[in-house]
């Protein structure tokens, strides 16, 4: 804000203004009479003359009427007088104690020097007039010319830091105000989702207690802590007969020794981190004997440590007493759930298996032909060292020897033999390495963060993608070699990775099909970046439109065609870095040159807790 250096004479003799003006206007620098003497007389300097740096704005009012039409002007325009130098008595009109209450009463802010040569009113009569204030100051006539500069400088500085002041105060309200509104905010939504964990806890606890499998919760050592009310209706038993007991001598296994010694069996296995399932019987007051789908898991901490076991009972008696009539319809519905499990992917994984399965299964049969032929070699040099044996060596055995060997080709066989395992055993490698990229690729994993490889993960993912860009693109990874294992939901990360190879292959695939047997190239790269972890998935495809760039992360937009994309993909893969990892999904296109996405995830969770800077 500029500094506000306008002032107002009230005073009814025109000489006083002129003087003024020459004060204010006319002298920068004014020094005491009585000090020039003194250095006159003596030969030294007087003490450090008053100085004011600012010039000033005056206007002159002759009666305290105009004087207050002055100022209701400044007011209303806005520019208001930061200080008034107002004489006390100014026959005809308004002496100077009511022109200033009536100033006041339009401007409270404005500094007010009242002039007098004799006291009209005494100091108590005038304050009781206008009231103590810190506004008001007294200017005795005649004025020494540096006491005016000095009160105009002290004054138009005192109204200036007063607005200061009022604005500080003003926006202090303002903070405390949003402070207020946010925080009110913050305790409704915090309210919102206590009531929400509350409401999500009783939906659990009814989902537990209302489900048709039979569910509870063990300590490791076997000791039954929980059940749901249906594995309680299945014995017709209270929760607090069985709650405390070890899960063995509950009423569900008491009926059979030998089921009771399987799943002592299977508590010592599970505590040590496997799944084992199997099928139980268990027979009602009703005579009716239940058959049980049994599986007992392993529950873990975020560590990994396995914490409780987790036994889980499905009534499976229908299905057994219809089991034949069905067999084929379960087999077929089995072939669907697993197809449909499989999902998208499947298509491109069978096929990348096939092909190593194949020569697996040629080789094979070489080596069983050849293992044949071997085996009709061998039965003669059987009859060869029998005939050494008892010394009856005739030439017909040499040459059957000899016609066994042509025959088996056993130089070829020497050769191919061990060139037929050495590829068995790459292609066993190479379906290997599929299905654990697979594996690894669809585990769900935590629900909570834990720490990620992640040039594993994507190179996993990219194995499980590889149908997906192979015939349009190739494959150049650029993994920083001493990349820290970042916070990350695993699955979740994985999708993300898929989603953007899957996208790239598509791009390419538009521009590599105008020209035969042509591919693209999809770059994929990391680095630590300070505290950030950077990387680029870039395609050398058509790159993405201007107009469309700003809608990209649009939730449903998609420039693919009908079957090919749902729009989600990008959406799904920004809200999966932005939101539920603190990182930044960008992108960066030149259209005929190809598109960069660049992911960038904290290396802790801290570090995502603010925006980078």
């Amino acid at each position: 804000m500029e500094r506000n250096n306008r002032l107002l004479i009230i005073d009814d003799n025109r000489a006083i203004h002129d003087d003024f003006r020459k004060i204010l206007n006319s002298a920068r620098t004014l020094s005491n009479s009585h000090d020039e003497a003194k250095e006159a007389l003596f030969g030294e300097a007087s003490g450090k003359d008053f100085t004011c740096a600012d010039s000033f704005q005056l206007d002159s009012a002759y009666q305290g009427e105009s004087g207050l039409g002055l100022v209701q002007e400044a007011v209303k325009q806005g520019r208001p007088y930061a200080m008034a130098f107002v004489d006390v008595r100014m026959p005809p009109g308004w002496d100077g104690v009511e022109t200033i209450q009536k100033i006041w009463e339009v401007d409270p802010d404005l500094q007010v020097v009242i002039c007098s040569a004799h006291s009209v009113y005494p100091w108590n009569e005038t304050m009781t007039k206008i009231g103590h204030s810190d506004r008001l100051l007294i200017l005795k006539k005649p004025f020494d010319a540096v006491e005016v500069l000095q009160l105009a400088c002290a004054m138009t500085e005192k109204w200036w830091l007063l607005q200061e002041t009022k604005r500080s105060l003003h926006a202090l309200e303002d903070r405390v105000r949003e402070r207020t509104s946010e925080l009110t905010a913050e305790i409704t939504e915090r309210k919102g989702r206590e009531a929400a964990l509350r409401e999500a806890e009783a939906k659990i606890r009814g989902v537990f207690d209302q489900t048709f499998q039979f569910i509870g919760l063990m300590t490791l050592d076997g000791v039954l802590i929980e059940a749901n009310e249906t594995a309680l209706q299945l014995a017709n038993v209270e929760k607090s007969a069985v709650l405390g007991k070890p899960f063995w001598e509950t009423p569900w296994w008491t009926h059979s020794r030998e089921m009771q010694e399987r799943l002592r069996a299977a508590v010592k296995e599970v505590a040590g981190g496997k799944a084992v399932r199997f099928e139980a019987t268990h027979p009602t007051g009703d005579g009716t004997l239940h058959h049980i789908d049994f599986s007992l898991r392993p529950l873990r901490d975020q560590a990994g440590n396995v914490k409780y076991l987790i036994p889980e009972g499905h009534d499976i008696t229908e299905r057994k007493q219809a089991e034949q009539e069905r067999a084929a319809l379960e087999v077929q519905l089995r072939q669907a759930q697993k197809l449909e499990a499989i999902g998208q992917l499947a298509a491109g994984i069978a096929h990348e298996i096939n092909t190593p399965i194949q020569y697996i299964g040629d080789n094979i049969h070489f080596i069983e032909e050849s293992f044949n032929a071997l085996a009709g070699l061998l039965q003669e040099y059987q009859r060869l060292a029998a005939a050494v044996r008892s010394n009856t060596v005739t030439p017909e055995v040499l040459s059957a020897v000899e016609s066994s060997i042509q025959k088996a080709d056993l130089d070829y066989l020497s050769k191919e033999i061990p060139l037929a395992v050495q590829q068995s055993l790459q292609g066993v490698g190479h379906v290997s390495r599929i299905v654990n990229a697979m594996k690894e690729f669809s585990h769900p994993g935590s629900t909570e963060k834990e720490a990620l490889d992640l040039n594993h993960a994507i190179e996993m993912t990219v194995t499980v993608a590889r149908n997906e860009w192979k015939y349009v693109a190739e494959m150049v990874t650029d993994f920083a070699p001493a990349l820290p294992p970042v916070p990350c939901l695993p699955g979740e990360f994985n999708q993300v990775i898929l989603n953007l190879i899957i996208n790239a292959s598509h791009a390419i695939g538009d521009v590599v099909r105008q020209v035969e047997g042509s591919k693209g190239t999809i770059r994929i790269s990391t680095r630590l970046d300070g505290a950030w972890v950077e990387i680029r998935i870039s395609d050398t495809g058509t790159g993405v439109p201007e107009e469309i760039r700003h809608r990209i992360f649009d939730p449903f937009f998609t420039t693919k065609g009908v079957g090919k994309g749902t729009g989600q993909g990008l959406a799904i893969a920004r809200s999966v870095i932005v939101d539920k990892h603190g990182g930044t999904l960008t992108f960066e296109s030149e259209m005929g040159r190809g598109t960069t996405f660049i992911i960038r995830l904290p290396v802790t969770d801290s570090a995502g807790a603010g925006k980078e800077a």
